[in-house]
């Protein structure tokens, strides 16, 4: 995912970011459904699995967001960075949970295809969120947690 694959990052718009998001999205969605395979058929507990599989997920998806998908950052400290990114983390696990939930229990799908539904969902909640929280212009050209 250099830039000459994915174009310039400080040159795309929306829509670039969109399409690199999609592209780190999905080696995160190796690296989460991976995890999550492997714990159910150890362990299984689709729940815990699912969980597990997303967390890994999560950091892959931050370390190539940060590094090769979006241009601007609206925080300023790396640390409160990660930690808002991990908090969008936590409410899209809740989204795939609910959404694993219904699926499963509600209409009857194995745990595997209720998993790749739920992506579906968690995919659109986390970009719209980070994109709009993290990923933006800065305003007047301060970050979030820049005193004046």
């Amino acid at each position: 995912m250099s830039d000459s694959l994915l174009g310039n990052v400080s040159e795309r718009g929306v829509v670039g970011e969109g399409i690199g998001y999609l592209a780190a999205s999905a080696v995160a969605l190796a690296a989460d459904l991976a995890t999550f395979y492997l714990l159910s058929w150890w362990f299984g507990g689709w729940y815990y699995a699912a969980a597990a599989g997303f967390i890994i997920g999560s950091v892959v998806a931050y370390v190539i967001s940060v590094c090769w998908v979006f241009a601007r950052r609206a925080v300023s400290s790396a640390s409160a960075e990660l930690a808002i990114f991990v908090l969008i983390g936590c409410l899209g696990l809740l989204v795939v949970q609910g959404v694993m939930w219904l699926c499963i229990e509600w209409l009857g799908m194995p745990g595997g295809i209720a998993r790749l539904v739920a992506v579906g969902f968690s995919f659109t909640f986390n970009f719209i969120l980070r994109k709009s929280i993290l990923f933006r212009s800065r305003l007047r050209d301060r970050a979030i947690g820049e005193v004046a």
